[in-house]
């Protein structure tokens, strides 16, 4: 049974594994672990960006209704939706740890809100998964042994 994120702790990439481009309208995350990789866009931008800044998910639903015209409902159930799959794919994992440093949206007019779009690809698991230097250790790559 798959264990629910707690909506009140910071959210973080769930490793050293997981990382993350922001490009104007899309996040390109790539799990280094499996190969796969995804695309964020329209609202899950600002979920990401957000993530990024240790945000919760509470803080998060707060931070999209400032920022977006919607229901709260449909923004908290679209947020719930794509923190669920972020977690499910273990992109991201909750650390109570972490303090919360999300910066809150300005004060403008409010944008039509988008959901979150999210679309997985393993087309290139393969070649990914071969590339040597996401497994190296602190010495870095390439990194030949010393020999006698």
């Amino acid at each position: 049974m798959e264990e629910k994120l707690d909506r009140d702790a910071p959210l973080r990439a769930a490793s050293a594994n997981v990382h993350s481009k922001v490009f104007d309208d899309e996040v390109v995350i790539l799990d280094m672990k499996s190969g796969t990789y995804f695309s964020l866009r329209a609202s899950g931008v600002d979920v990401w960006k957000l993530i990024e800044g240790h945000a919760s998910a509470t803080r998060i639903t707060e931070a999209l209704g400032e920022r977006f015209d919607a229901p709260p409902e449909e923004i908290a159930t679209a947020v719930d939706s794509l923190l669920d799959e972020l977690a499910a794919s273990a992109l991201i994992v909750a650390d109570p740890s972490l303090d919360q440093s999300s910066p809150s949206p300005g004060r403008e007019e409010k944008a039509p809100f988008t959901a979150p779009q999210v679309e997985r690809f393993t087309d290139m698991q393969e070649l990914l998964l071969l590339d040597p230097i996401h497994e190296v250790d602190d010495a870095g790559w390439p990194h030949t042994p010393m020999t006698r």
